[in-house]
């Protein structure tokens, strides 16, 4: 008896998940899809238990879909203090249905206690997805960084550095503004690690690299582009201005003191600017061969200089 109408509220209850399924779907309102997800949810266990006390047996079926449909709580909520809220609301909702219709004392007690477990475990369940999830993140964000830097020295490494100056060179297409690159090579660095060994290369090439970061502003990004060459990407910075930068890159370097090596360390320097080029978007590789053989150029022409097109 009464299967009809219980029947029409599951009918409305689905017709609700389905129509804010499409809603969030729309241009632009993905935005409301964390709120929709958990008024889901509390519509599903208060249909569910409303079209369940219409029937005059079975209520326990009913029941025992509630408990179902408050486990899935976990996957929807952000944290375990979401999902606490998101509980609170449901079991909230459950008690117009508890005082308003026709169902026994024992039905109301048992719903109770089911409704109070099921927020127990999908709480406790919660922690567990939350505290995976968290786990995945710091393994994947630790992956992506490992990625894209180098071990020695921490700066970005020759994958990240070609990522960003893409997206620069894209930038710069936008806006119009120009953005230039540094190719630099510490001199004779080869006799570092011949004469004091390379623990010692290594800690040069890690003072090295911190130097050249305090030389930049804060915009700007060093990267370890392989062996003893950095490379430097200065957004905003055209030819004359990179050049500037570049000369004072090379005198941190030249007045830098490494420890383990005697001897006074220079680099060379090669600088390339978008504004130089027909089409930026499209020159990646056009760029980078420019300030690689200005960079051969100050090493031919007796090192620790810096050649540009000014």
């Amino acid at each position: 008896a009464h299967w009809r109408d219980a029947f029409k509220i599951s009918r409305a209850d689905t017709l609700v998940i389905i129509a804010t399924a499409f809603f969030q779907k729309l241009p632009g309102r993905m935005v409301w899809m964390p709120t929709l997800a958990k008024a889901r949810l509390v519509i599903a266990v208060a249909a569910s238990a409303y079209a369940g006390a219409l029937l005059n047996e079975g209520y326990g079926f009913a029941v025992a879909g509630l408990v179902v449909i408050m486990l899935t709580g976990p996957y929807i909520a952000i944290d375990t203090r979401d999902l606490l809220r998101m509980n609170l609301a449901a079991l909230l909702a459950l008690v117009p249905v508890m005082l308003l219709l026709p169902l026994t004392t024992f039905d109301k007690v048992g719903t109770t206690v089911f409704a109070l477990l099921a927020a127990a475990v999908s709480t406790l369940l919660g922690r567990v997805v939350e505290s995976s999830n968290r786990r995945a993140f710091r393994l994947e964000r630790d992956l992506h960084r490992d990625a894209r830097t180098d071990s020695l020295t921490g700066l970005d490494n020759r994958r990240a550095m070609q990522e960003r100056w893409r997206a620069e060179l894209k930038r710069a297409q936008r806006t119009g503004s120009p953005v230039s690159v540094i190719l630099c090579d510490l001199d004779h660095f080869k006799n570092v690690n011949d004469q004091y060994g390379h623990e010692a290369g290594d800690a040069a090439l890690t003072r090295a690299a911190l130097v050249l970061r305090r030389s930049l502003r804060e915009s700007d990004v060093v990267g370890r582009w392989g062996g003893e060459e950095f490379m430097a990407i200065l957004p905003g910075t055209d030819a004359a201005g990179a050049a500037e930068v570049a000369e004072r890159m090379r005198m941190a370097i030249a007045v830098t003191t490494f420890d383990g090596v005697k001897e006074r360390q220079t680099i060379s320097l090669g600088v390339a600017s978008s504004e130089q080029l027909e089409d930026p978007g499209l020159e990646w590789d056009l760029l980078i061969k420019e300030a690689d053989q200005r960079l051969y150029r100050a090493k031919h022409e007796g090192r620790n200089r810096v050649v540009s097109s000014r």
